[in-house]
């Protein structure tokens, strides 16, 4: 296919050097992957411009430019096409250079400021259970069937990157895609062109203010996505944010069926009766007069409101109960979501994402419940993000915790103890249980020394994640091995 058929008429501002006949060989937007023959979309990023990098690209073979601002320099033997958003067109150009892939597979996407990855894990689980070959995108890593693939550090690609992906899931004979939907994915059109058939949101809570700047904002972001979703809008009533998701979805997509589901009696679909024990979560699920005992094998309230988003979708896609309930009893244990650190020790040691305030509100009512001892918390909050956030942080921890050891969580160009000192400012005018120690592993071979019989250290805010990025650069650091190097170096197992 020609540049012809990838941009239509319509989307032209302007022109240069359009008799250009030849086949377009590739999509880029990253001038160092550009081919003889590609077709080079100049984006804005976040710390470079990519219409810096045109020449770059002719230089590597690019035939066809497509831009937003005007260029220093135009080549006679290159096609020059000016657009009004570049971002968007990126998107638009990459689906129609990929057959428009998204058609052709069943897609999820989930957005929320909480329980995306778990909520994407538990669904595929249900779709393997039922035999259906899956896709998934999202926070740790891609996957098409059973090949795990690395995400590049992006939770969305890009979106040249997510078309390639949604097209190869179906040239690999998947049937479902189920993916992340962040909210900076969605505001920089990475999703343009991207089909949804349902559309799951989970709650909405403070984080990335640093980009949004503005609440509603951020929740604009996330709505946009049911604006591309056809079958079903899958909605956490129990949040207020959910309710006033419904009402836009009505005056936006008004098509567009909506599912609820929560603790309250107006839900379609209603949880009673949830109880959280160290061995799992039980509940019972209620739609349409029918109801149904589930036991889901992960801990935590929150978890089991996760879960259910997912079986709605298993449902609406057909998925016998007797599979659901088969897959919740196994339920896989998401890398550094509520992931308990299996050592033999005294006490339980459990590493969580929750790197916001909901979050970590709700991994310490859950441990709360479960917790005979005290709670040992060991937390910091990222540089160069939402700030506004730490002071809560620290109020929620001085709340929730016995005790807590303020450190550092990727401070990347910020001093760490000005984080920190934010962070106190919460803390510091409702407990003096807490201290700080900077260093990340020093503070983690305090917690261990510190807890005893029946209690509970919580690492919160790394997860999954394998490096430690501050000002000294990005050094490796999985929170789990390092955990279990500090028993080891300090002898704290048990014979």
């Amino acid at each position: 296919m020609n540049y012809h058929d990838l941009i239509e008429e319509s989307e032209i501002i302007e022109i240069k050097n359009g008799d250009r006949e030849g086949a377009v060989t590739d999509v880029v937007y990253n001038s160092r992957r550009a081919v003889p023959g590609s077709m080079f979309v100049a984006i804005f990023g976040f710390e470079t411009d990519g219409h810096e990098y045109v020449e770059d690209a002719i230089a590597h073979g690019a035939a066809v430019i497509v831009h937003q601002a005007e260029l220093e320099k135009y080549h006679s033997d290159v096609t020059y096409i000016k657009v009004t958003d570049c971002r968007m067109m990126l998107g638009r150009i990459s689906s129609r250079f990929f057959g428009h892939p998204s058609s052709k597979i069943t897609i999820t996407g989930i957005t929320g400021t909480n329980g995306k990855t778990s909520t994407t894990y538990f669904l595929c689980d249900i779709l393997k259970r039922a035999g259906k070959k899956f896709a998934r995108m999202g926070t740790i890593s891609n996957q098409i069937g059973d090949e795990i693939l690395d995400n590049k550090g992006r939770t969305t690609s890009e979106s040249r990157d997510l078309q390639a992906f949604i097209a190869e899931a179906v040239d690999a004979g998947c049937e479902d895609l189920v993916m992340e939907a962040s909210s900076q994915a969605l505001d920089l059109e990475r999703l343009c062109d991207v089909d949804f058939d349902y559309a799951i949101f989970t709650n909405l809570t403070q984080d990335h203010l640093d980009y949004h700047k503005t609440f509603d904002n951020y929740f604009k972001a996330k709505a946009r996505l049911f604006e591309q979703t056809s079958k079903a809008a899958i909605i956490n009533y129990d949040d207020p944010w959910g309710q006033k998701l419904m009402e836009r979805i009505k005056r936006k997509n008004p098509e567009l069926r909506i599912i609820t589901y929560g603790a309250d009696p107006a839900c379609d679909y209603q949880a009673k009766e949830i109880e959280c024990t160290t061995s799992g979560s039980r509940f019972v699920l209620e739609h349409e007069g029918k109801s149904v005992t589930l036991f889901l094998d992960v801990i935590g309230r929150f978890m089991v409101y996760n879960v259910i988003s997912a079986v709605i979708v298993a449902r609406e896609e057909g998925i016998p109960w007797d599979v659901i309930a088969e897959s919740l009893k196994d339920a896989p244990v998401v890398e550094g979501r509520m992931e308990r650190v299996k050592a033999h020790l005294d006490y339980d040691v459990v590493v969580d994402y929750a790197h916001t305030p909901d979050a970590l509100k709700n991994l310490l009512a859950t441990v709360r419940e479960l917790c005979a001892g005290k709670i040992y918390l060991v937390f910091g909050c990222g540089g160069d993000r939402d700030k506004g956030k730490r002071p809560i942080m620290g109020r929620i921890a001085a709340e929730g915790a016995d005790f807590s050891i303020i450190t550092s969580d990727n401070s990347r160009s910020e001093e760490p103890e000005a984080i920190i000192a934010e962070i106190v400012g919460g803390c510091a005018p409702l407990t003096d249980q807490f201290t700080t120690i900077t260093d990340r592993r020093e503070a983690t071979q305090a917690a261990l020394k510190m807890a005893a019989k029946g209690d509970v250290i919580l690492f919160a805010g790394k997860g999954h994640e394998k490096t430690e990025t501050s000002r000294k650069g990005v050094r490796p650091y999985y929170e789990k091995a390092v955990i279990l190097d500090v028993i080891r170096e300090e002898g704290l197992e048990k014979a």
